[in-house]
């Protein structure tokens, strides 16, 4: 098969089966399963107002009348990990909640709003098909970035986004919940804006609108993926200055991103970054700082799966969490071989938010790491820190080695398919019950779709396929003694 064959195969059999799996992570948990799911399913009802059956006002301004099957979604098993999803609820009955957006406008309305029209009757299609279209929105903005940026700049995107995503990505990004949409603005928006800069003609006239996209999508479903891309614009301009007049008339792109995320950003009440009830402990200020710095690294390494998904009541086993942080210190280091003065300038921000941002956080509500301050909160900085890491390689292999490229794809792979053996097996039966066939003794399942070893099947061999096909398409152009090659970030001449 010749190469362009394979490039054709290769770009289809990709965004195919990454959709197909992160389906199968969709499918994987009952409504209600994401952290704060109640919270944002109730936010998602009542996002178009006064609506008979769906969100009723009860007389105030707090209370709202919404499906009891909705409210009570996440009840019986939030926080009990040995009990599985069968909830027993009634469908037909309307109850009285005061967990939503409507109470302090929290979050920004867009995600709510976009989410809003796949609301049925219906709770469990509702969700899926909400699942279904944010899985398809990360592959369909991921594969356009693909194709509109230069060819030098598709390594990063690919890795960035495949290095970390196992298993908090895989969960978060077919969720009904606002983080799956920073997650989508963290693995594009830099790059977006960066081949902006890079780019002419169409290519750079869709990113331009990518770009937008992306900051829309993120800066509209949380406040601090507001201030992510802001720096996210910034790091992108860095990377691509220029000094003359040319670049200076380009400005004017970012300076109206950034000028969305303000605008979007005034439109939520808070952050975003701190939801839960805190207390404050018996530390003098210095004694707080040097503690909570010691235990950073619990939120970085909790985002990899050291911390359980859902409600942080689902535990990863440690084979998960150790294969997928040993995979991402270990490609985060190899990409320092090649490093730049320009290279450095997205490394050390993306670096001191990743200390300042959860710091802040914590030291201003007097509070200690594992309380209130969850790893999703960090979770895009992590996928803008290691594509800092890796910039400058041109191949799509990063420069690895045979062995070394199947060794990260049998990790990653790996890692995938227990993950969500693990996230099927907590609500099908709960933690407590321990056995291979997920179609045994199942005591909650959804009513339509195809059986849990089915979904977990398809979502690990896809998972397989997507890192599969990316070795196919290297492998022969792999030498057996692969050396180091890196591409300069200084700044080069547009490309069409």
């Amino acid at each position: 098969m010749t190469r362009r064959a394979r490039r054709i195969v290769v770009g289809f059999i990709v965004p195919f089966a990454m959709f197909i799996a992160l389906l199968a992570w969709g499918a994987s948990s009952p409504p209600g399963s994401s952290p704060d799911e109640d919270y944002h399913m109730g936010s998602i009802w009542c996002a178009t107002g006064d609506v008979e059956g769906r969100c009723e006002i009860d007389g105030t301004d707090t209370v709202r009348l919404l499906p009891a099957d909705l409210t009570g979604a996440s009840a019986c098993f939030a926080f009990h990990p040995d009990q599985s999803a069968s909830c027993n609820l009634d469908e037909n009955a309307m109850a009285p909640t005061e967990r939503g957006n409507w109470i302090d406008n929290g979050y920004p309305p867009v995600f709510y709003a976009v989410m809003s029209t796949f609301v049925s009757d219906d709770l469990p299609l509702s969700i899926i098909l909400m699942r279904t279209f944010n899985a398809l929105l990360y592959v369909g903005v991921l594969s356009a970035l693909f194709f509109l940026l230069p060819l030098r700049m598709r390594p990063t995107l690919i890795w960035a986004s495949l290095i970390g995503i196992v298993p908090l990505g895989m969960f978060l990004i077919p969720s009904a919940n606002p983080s799956s949409w920073a997650v989508i603005q963290a693995s594009g928006l830099w790059l977006a804006v960066w081949g902006f800069f890079e780019q002419t003609g169409r290519k750079k006239v869709g990113l331009a609108i990518t770009a937008t996209a992306l900051m829309v999508i993120g800066a509209g479903a949380r406040g601090d993926s507001a201030a992510y891309g802001v720096l996210a614009v910034l790091i992108a301009v860095a990377l691509a200055f220029r000094p003359n007049r040319r670049f200076a008339i380009q400005l004017l792109l970012p300076a109206a991103l950034i000028v969305i995320a303000i605008a979007l950003f005034l439109t939520a009440g808070q952050s975003g970054v701190l939801t839960a009830e805190t207390g404050t402990p018996d530390k003098p200020l210095l004694s707080l700082v040097l503690a909570n710095l010691q235990a950073l690294p619990q939120l970085w390494i909790g985002s990899l799966g050291l911390w359980g998904l859902g409600w942080l009541d689902t535990e990863m086993p440690d084979l998960v969490w150790g294969t997928s942080f040993a995979l991402f210190a270990a490609i985060a280091f190899w990409g320092l071989r090649s490093s730049t003065s320009r290279k450095w300038i997205p490394i050390l921000a993306t670096s001191a938010a990743l200390v300042a941002v959860p710091l802040y956080i914590l030291v201003r509500e007097g509070i200690l790491v594992g309380v209130g301050v969850q790893p999703r909160y960090i979770y895009p900085l992590m996928i803008m820190f290691v594509g800092a890491m890796i910039l400058g390689a041109r191949r799509s292999t990063l420069g690895l080695g045979r062995v070394q490229l199947l060794v990260v794809g049998i990790g990653l792979v790996g890692a995938n398919s227990l993950a969500l053996h693990t996230n099927l097996r907590r609500y099908i039966t709960g933690a407590d019950v321990s056995a291979l066939n997920l179609d045994r003794a199942i005591e909650w399942w959804w009513d339509f779709g195809p059986s849990p070893m089915t979904v977990w099947v398809l979502g690990s061999l896809a998972f397989a396929a997507v890192l599969g096909a990316l070795i196919w398409f290297t492998w022969e152009r792999i030498p057996a003694d692969a050396k180091t090659t890196s591409a300069p970030l200084e700044a080069s001449a547009p490309v069409g």
